[in-house]
Parts: C-alpha cells; sequence; structure tokens
C-alpha cells in the first residue's frame, strides 16, 4: 500500500505523521485489497482551533473517503479511520455477497 501525506496550513511532525501511518496499517487487517491511501491533514485558517483529517482509501473498483474534524489532529485520525472501518467491513461483505446485483 501506497500512503501520501499531506499537512495543509501547518508543518507536520514526524510523531504525527507516524501515528497516522500506524493507525492506518491496522486497517489492512479488516481488508488486505487497499491499494493507494491519501491522509490530508488541516488546520483551520483563522482563530478557531479546529484541526481537520481526511483519508481516502483505493480498494478495487472504489473509493472510500471519511472526514473528521476535533481538537486534536490524533483525535481526528482516530475517528477517520473508525469511519473508514466500518466502510471497509461493509465493502467487504458487498464483495462475498452471493447477490448478483452486488460489487464484482
Amino acid at each position: 500500500m501506497q500512503i501520501q501525506f499531506t499537512a495543509r496550513r501547518f508543518d507536520a511532525s514526524n510523531e504525527l505523521r507516524t501515528y497516522a501511518e500506524q493507525k492506518l496499517e491496522k486497517l489492512l487487517r479488516f481488508y488486505d485489497g487497499v491499494t493507494d491511501a491519501t491522509i490530508v491533514l488541516s488546520k483551520a485558517g483563522n482563530g478557531v482551533q479546529e484541526r481537520t483529517a481526511e483519508i481516502s482509501l483505493r480498494v478495487v473498483k472504489q473509493t472510500l473517503t471519511a472526514r473528521d474534524t476535533a481538537s486534536t489532529h490524533e483525535e481526528a485520525i482516530d475517528n477517520t479511520i473508525e469511519r473508514l472501518r466500518r466502510q471497509l467491513m461493509r465493502y467487504k461483505a458487498k464483495l462475498r455477497s452471493t447477490s448478483r446485483y452486488a460489487y464484482r
């Protein structure tokens, strides 16, 4: 899996980058067909202390995306990873479905 990391409006520390990549690697336990991942972390430009995390995963025939805003980047990453985990579980269930209308 290739990971692309982007920090908007701030300089991300190496600890934050490794934290995001480690959390993302845990998603491979649920589905190993993830080919690419894009992590975008941003900070609100005005005086508001909002941190946003957006993660996109490319899987076979589809792109799964989740976004969250929190007071810290770590919290936003955790919430985003949880949303992606649920999306991956639904996607995997549809792949394994025997319905003729499922993804194939």
